[in-house]
Parts: structure tokens; sequence; C-alpha cells
């Protein structure tokens, strides 16, 4: 019996896919991207229609024949809570932000605080919440509040490095490269590394520290105050991820870099057809976020499967 639930479950998330790749299916059509016989998408999509998780979308134009129905995915019946903060100045700025199943944002709040506690923090989540809210991803600054955050909220409580996130939603925003690392050079850099489409996070989530790396020791490595200090050190870096990783694009988040420099002396080291493609960006707030509630989602289909 329970192998038979087990089915059934994946067969729903195949559906929810497919319905949310696709932006709505007729009965159809869900036989052909999903695989499922039109008995078994006639069964679960009488369910799904029932819990409310799918909607009828109307009538397609017919092109011959009789019109066939199409159905969708509810967007608002389950979504998700981003909420993504980080140090600038004397300051913290949380970002909070809502996606529907569709990845769309359906909210976004703001605010800046001096100091990020559990207190500060859950006033924050309170004032976002809705029924609707089944996940919530945090990504924040070095704290252990958000072990304490699991232990009051009934959601699912996801908790990730922004640096891996940050790499995930690149990979979304550009998805022509297969392979792409993200590079935060704006303090002690971090490396968020994404390979076919999957996350590198090592042995124990490592992966990507330049604190490892003997090249911190290099004289060009320590100066950041001028433009001229900083490219050096950028160059060390990138000589280091495209000898070792060779990916097809780096996203860069840097301050104040002399890109025609960078290039130039990644090129006396490289060959052009070794060269990736760079990609300059001030900040990877949209990055982390995309990175979020992407797996977030995945989270959610693979509860639903199980």
């Amino acid at each position: 019996m329970n192998e038979i639930r087990g089915v059934r479950k994946k067969n729903v998330v195949k559906i929810i896919q497919s319905l949310v790749k696709q932006g709505g299916c007729t009965k159809n059509e869900l036989v052909f991207y999903t695989g499922l016989s039109l008995f078994t998408i006639d069964s679960l999509l009488e369910e799904m229609l029932k819990s409310n998780l799918v909607i009828k979308e109307g009538y397609r134009e017919s092109t011959g024949g009789r019109p066939s129905m199409g159905y969708q995915v509810n967007g608002e019946f389950s979504q998700t809570l981003c909420i993504y903060a980080y140090k600038h100045d004397k300051t913290i700025t949380v970002i909070g932000r809502l996606y529907n199943l569709y990845s769309e944002k359906m909210k976004e709040r703001r605010k800046d605080v001096s100091k990020l506690d559990y207190e500060v923090l859950c006033s924050f989540i309170d004032e976002m919440l809705n029924a609707q809210v089944h996940t919530i991803c945090l990504s924040l600054p070095d704290s252990d509040i958000d072990i304490n955050i699991k232990n009051r909220y009934k959601q699912r409580i996801l908790i990730e490095n922004n640096v891996y996130m940050g790499a995930i939603g690149a990979y979304i925003k550009h998805m022509q490269y297969d392979s792409i690392v993200l590079l935060d050079s704006k303090g002690d850099s971090r490396l968020g590394i994404v390979i076919n489409g999957h996350l590198v996070e090592g042995k124990s989530s490592i992966a990507g520290q330049t604190c490892f790396l003997h090249v911190i020791n290099h004289e060009d490595y320590k100066n950041r105050r001028s433009m001229k200090g900083r490219s050096k050190r950028l160059v060390l870096e990138l000589q280091n991820i495209i000898g070792m990783l060779n990916p097809e694009a780096i996203v860069i988040c840097a301050q104040s870099i002399d890109e025609h420099y960078v290039e130039e002396e990644l090129l006396k080291i490289f060959k052009m057809s070794d060269m990736p493609h760079l990609i300059y960006i001030d900040n990877y707030i949209d990055e982390v976020m995309l990175g979020m509630e992407s797996i977030s989602k995945d989270s959610l289909f693979d509860k639903m499967s199980r």
C-alpha cells in the first residue's frame, strides 16, 4: 500500500512540474510530457482539482476537433518566503521576497537594522508570512539565530549559504553556460561553483573558500585599497579559478575594478580560447533570491513525492 501511495505522489509531482514548466496543459499534453496514461492523468487531476492545487484555465482553441480543457497549477496554492540579510557599512539589510509556484515575485520588503537578532528576524518573518507559505528559506550573515527559528515555525525551514545560492541563481540567469562560477571579491573572497546544473559543495561544504588557497599570501592579494590593487587581486583570483576549474563563465561581484587591465593580464597567461566569459555585477541579491526560490521549490516537490 505504501508503495502505491509513493508512486501516486511521484506522479502528482510529474504533473505539477509539467504544468509549471509549460504554463498549462491539456490532458493529452500531460500524457505526452509525463509519460503517464490518460487514465492516471484523469484520476490524479480530479484529486488535484478538489484540493485546489490545480485549476481549470478554460477550453483551448479547437484545431478541428472537440475543444480540450486546459489545466494549470494554482500558483497561490503554495508560496515560498525567501529572506536574505547582508552586511554593508555599519548596518544589515534584510530583504524578503514571496514567490508563488510559477517563480513570480508576489511581494518584497526591505529593512535596514543595526543588529539582526532573533526577535528582529521573527518580526520580519511574521510581517510577511501568510497561510500559503509552506517553505521559509534563509540566508543570513554569520549568526546562530537561524537554529532557533526552526522551532518557532511550522513551515519547512531551509538555511542556505548566500554564495552557493548566488551561484545557483547565476546559473539560472545564464542558462547558456553549462559551468559557471560566482566570485564575491568584495570582502573575504568566496566562490560558488555550478557545473552541469549541480552545485559543487565538496566533501564538507568548504568548496570555494579561497582562504585555504596559498594565493592569499601573495603581496598583490593583500592590497585592496586602490583600484589597481583590487584589480591585481582579482587577476590572481581569476587565474586560480580558470586554471583549476576552467568554467565557461565567471560572474564577478567586485568594487571599482579596471576590467580592461584584468583581461589584459589574464591574456598574458591564458589563450583566448581558454578564457571564460567575465560578467561583472554590483551585487548578487537577485541571484541569491533566485537560488533560494529554486531550491525551495525543488524541496517542496521532493517532499510531495515521498
